[in-house]
């Protein structure tokens, strides 16, 4: 920002105005009060600034976890001159410290330091608890789909992270769903999956788009037919970080995949694999050969819900569900398959397109598991070999036909295909 400083008996000045301007770029709510500029909180009617005399700042930050404290007053050195008023540098940088902005005056700019701190969350976008950092200062601004809700976090629109700290008096236990939605654009949505503990949500989550986002908050009263009981929503909420890429966000926990609520998924993983998951030193070939145990697994223990399929009733059930029911549809085996490398720590995703199958061409999904040096393409449903297309059992074979074919191959019974974002 460009500013017109302002010199005067050994001290800088800098024009209010671009002072409330800059504050305003970092989405800092502030007022002029009679008894000064407030920044960071505005706790009485807006009023005008004062011509000459004396400008005191009053802020606001956290304490002791979610309580928050007035500090101040700075005492600005305010001037007046050509009808402006003018904040000392000294005081603007003492604010700004307050909030956590590292500043430096270089002679005739003030050179801003990482004022954004950086959260580190994660591969899967969430964390089971509402983490709190420095510089998160402003109150989420939500609405309650009932009474007794109440929110305690606080949050930085110019970090991509959303902490949730959310109770409510009915007590509910179960998964919550948390829907995050670009105002902007009405084609990029995602959708989280956390859990409910006796009302509490305690959950911080990866906020994959930019500007203005509506973000809503259910409890999943019947996770089959997602029946849903809305616990907050905002339509307000803001972040500056740019949007993920396609298959960043195809990479983040779902709804669907939520390999993380369970740590027995991990233990599950690392049975089948015959390693341990975390941080590994392995060769390409050697992840190659456990993304085929994966698919494997998936093949054998997931059966075909063959039901469901031909009747339409395709359910839209939760990973960790379909691992307990050991039964779903391709999207549920593809699922399952991407879930398990990943907490491996290997990166995979669900990829939807069309396969040929026994009625034709239809929709379908399979995977990609990066192995460090390549995308490996999969399909654990189609490796399967069902003799009877009528009731739910297990497969009599495995084959290994659609596990990392020539591309020429896989292309005549699977086509399209796009990064699924569930």
């Amino acid at each position: 920002m460009s500013v017109a400083w302002w010199r005067e008996g050994g001290r800088v000045y800098a024009p209010l105005s671009a002072c409330v301007a800059w504050f305003n770029l970092m989405h800092v709510p502030q007022a002029f009060t009679s008894s000064g500029w407030v920044v960071g909180d505005l706790p009485s009617p807006a009023q005008a600034p004062p011509s000459s005399g004396p400008l005191f700042i009053w802020y606001w930050q956290p304490a002791h976890g979610d309580e928050v404290t007035y500090a101040g007053p700075i005492d600005a050195h305010a001037i007046a001159k050509s009808g402006q008023v003018y904040v000392d540098v000294d005081a603007l940088q003492q604010l700004l410290a307050a909030f956590h902005v590292q500043t430096r005056w270089q002679g005739s700019q003030l050179a801003v330091i990482d004022p954004a701190p950086q959260v580190s969350l994660p591969s899967w976008g969430v964390a089971s608890s509402a983490y709190q950092v420095q510089g998160d200062l402003w109150p989420e601004p939500w609405f309650y789909g009932e009474a007794g809700v109440t929110s305690s976090a606080l949050y930085n629109p110019l970090t991509p992270v959303l902490p949730l700290r959310l109770k409510a008096q009915d007590g509910f236990s179960g998964e919550a769903m948390i829907t995050v939605r670009s105002l902007a654009r009405a084609d990029e949505v995602h959708r989280y999956s956390a859990r409910m503990i006796h009302g509490a949500l305690d959950a911080t989550i990866r906020l994959p788009f930019t500007g203005l986002l509506g973000v809503e908050v259910d409890e999943v009263l019947n996770a089959s037919t997602l029946k849903l009981r809305l616990l907050a929503y905002s339509r307000a909420i803001e972040s500056a970080a740019p949007n993920l890429s396609l298959q960043s966000l195809g990479l983040l926990q779902s709804w669907f995949v939520n390999h993380n609520e369970s740590p027995q998924v991990a233990e599950l993983a690392a049975s089948i694999a015959h390693t341990s998951p975390g941080a590994r030193a392995l060769s390409p070939q050697q992840v190659d050969a456990e993304i085929q145990a994966i698919s494997d697994w998936a093949s054998l223990h997931i059966w075909y819900n063959w039901p469901a399929y031909l009747h339409g009733q395709v359910p839209w059930q939760q990973m960790t569900t379909t691992l307990s029911l050991h039964e779903g549809v391709c999207q549920d085996i593809s699922g399952v398959a991407a879930g398990l490398l990943r907490a491996l720590g290997i990166p995979a995703l669900v990829v939807q397109g069309q396969g040929l199958g026994q009625l034709g061409w239809g929709p379908h999904q399979w995977d990609e598991a990066w192995d460090g040096q390549r995308w490996v393409v999969f399909d654990p449903t189609f490796d399967a070999v069902y003799t009877s297309d009528q009731g739910i059992a297990p497969p009599s074979s495995v084959t290994h036909h659609d596990f990392d074919p020539p591309p020429s191959e896989f292309g005549q019974t699977h086509r399209g295909g796009q990064i699924a974002d569930w």
